[in-house]
C-alpha cells in the first residue's frame, strides 16, 4: 500500500511540471513515435509513458498500458503496444495487469500492478487532437489529465491542462 501511495504521489508531483510538456525520449536511444502523424494516440501514451519512466520512481509496479472503452480499461493494438515494449522494456502486455477482485495486479506475480490508460481521445482534424490520461494502480484512480495536441515541425506537440475535469 505505502508503494502505491508513493508512486502515486511521485506521479501527481511530476503533473504539477510546466503546461508544455518536452517530449521525452526513451533510454534505448529510439526517436519519440511523436513523429508518427498517423499515430497520435500511441504519441500520447508514448508521452505519458516517457514522463513516467522518466520519473525516480523505485520499486516499480508491473507497468501495462491501455485504452478505455467507456466501461473498462482495453488492450491497445497488438502493433501498439509491441511499439510501446520495444521502447520501454519495463513496460509488460496488457493481459499481463488484471483487475482480481477490483483490484489491479500482475497475473503472473500477484505483485501490483499500474495500468496507464488514455480515455476519450478524439482528432477534429488530421492535425489536432485531444484526450485525457491517467492511470490505475490497485484500487486507486489518479486524476485524468486533459491532453490538447497539434502536430507541427514534424512531431506531435503535448499541451497539458492543469485544471480538473468539470473547472472552467
Amino acid at each position: 500500500m505505502n508503494r502505491l501511495l508513493t508512486t502515486g504521489a511521485v506521479l501527481l508531483l511530476a503533473s504539477c511540471a510546466v503546461p508544455e510538456d518536452p517530449v521525452p525520449t526513451p533510454d534505448n536511444g529510439l526517436p519519440s513515435l511523436a513523429a508518427d502523424r498517423s499515430q497520435p494516440q500511441l504519441a500520447l501514451m508514448d508521452h505519458i509513458l516517457g514522463n513516467y519512466f522518466a520519473s525516480d520512481v523505485p520499486l516499480r509496479p508491473t507497468i501495462c498500458a491501455s485504452t478505455h472503452d467507456g466501461r473498462s480499461e482495453v488492450a491497445l493494438a497488438p502493433e501498439a503496444e509491441l511499439a510501446l515494449m520495444t521502447r520501454y522494456e519495463a513496460l509488460a502486455p496488457f493481459a499481463r495487469c488484471a483487475s482480481i477482485d477490483g483490484v489491479w495486479q500482475d497475473s503472473e506475480t500477484g505483485g501490483p500492478a499500474m495500468v496507464f490508460t488514455i480515455h476519450s481521445f478524439s482528432c477534429p482534424d488530421a492535425d489536432h487532437c485531444s484526450g485525457f490520461g491517467g492511470y490505475v494502480a490497485g484500487q486507486t484512480n489518479s486524476m485524468s489529465v486533459q491532453y490538447t495536441m497539434a502536430f507541427a515541425d514534424g512531431g506531435w506537440t503535448f499541451t497539458r491542462d492543469p485544471r480538473l475535469i468539470g473547472e472552467s
